[in-house]
């Protein structure tokens, strides 16, 4: 069994896109897994995948800090831990350049700092100064971290990635690193891809690319990849 691993930003559309479909499903009916990892939430996620058939294996979100099942039940989860919750909502509320903030439950945003919270989004007025500020916030909170991404500024648990969140279920199906294939795009992928068996895209930062394996096109050609090395493993066992 093989386990692949890819955010679903970079430009990919899946229901612009049915060749990429086809390969994943191709992919997953051989007894295999697609994991998606990204930074964003599940409804994020949920809507962008509404208009294609595809089905993932597991959902790792909000940067590792959640992982859905292919029914989008949640089998793991890491919250900020709750006494900071109230302090770092005020401390954003506070600053002018944030224009709203919501507490992510896992399953949808609300204002009630009394709700567990998997992780606290705000949207800024200028991301430069949201920077400033969020350093501000993990100096006086050191349990937590976060990173601005498009136009949000997101905060979750300071032990939560997406390597951390894959581990869970590298353990839960007794995985060697030697199964498991990282496309990585972005620095929140940089310990997947010291750890297991990465490839990049054209443009990748170098920081990433240093780990890499090798260079892919796009999502369908690293499938393509996969799947053709398992012809030859079969291959290999038969004429063994």
């Amino acid at each position: 069994m093989k386990v692949l691993v890819s955010d679903i930003d970079g430009g990919i559309k899946f229901n612009e896109d049915i060749e990429l479909v086809n390969t994943i499903q191709k992919f997953t009916q051989q007894g295999n897994l697609f994991i998606v990892a990204t930074d964003k939430p599940i409804n994020y996620v949920a809507e962008e995948l509404a208009l294609s058939d595809v089905e993932a294996s597991y959902y790792i979100c909000n940067d590792g800090a959640v992982i859905f099942d292919r029914y989008f039940n949640v089998i793991y989860r890491k919250d900020i831990k709750q006494e900071v919750v109230r302090p770092i909502v005020n401390m954003l509320k506070e600053d002018d350049n944030i224009l709203e903030v919501f507490i992510d439950t896992s399953h949808g945003f609300v204002q009630n700092t009394d709700s567990y919270a998997n992780g606290i989004v705000a949207r800024p007025y200028d991301k430069v100064k949201a920077e400033i500020l969020l350093n501000s916030i993990v100096l006086k909170f050191p349990s937590i971290h976060g990173h601005i991404n498009d136009n949000w500024l997101n905060i979750i648990d300071n032990d939560v990635n997406k390597n951390e969140a894959l581990k869970y279920l590298k353990e839960y199906y007794h995985l060697d690193k030697s199964d498991i294939y990282i496309l990585g795009r972005e620095n929140n992928d940089l310990e997947m891809m010291q750890e297991n068996t990465g490839y990049v895209l054209k443009n990748t930062s170098e920081d990433i690319r240093k780990y890499s394996h090798g260079e892919v096109e796009n999502l369908k050609a690293l499938i393509d990849l996969l799947l053709k090395e398992e012809v030859s493993d079969d291959e290999e066992t038969i004429y063994a």
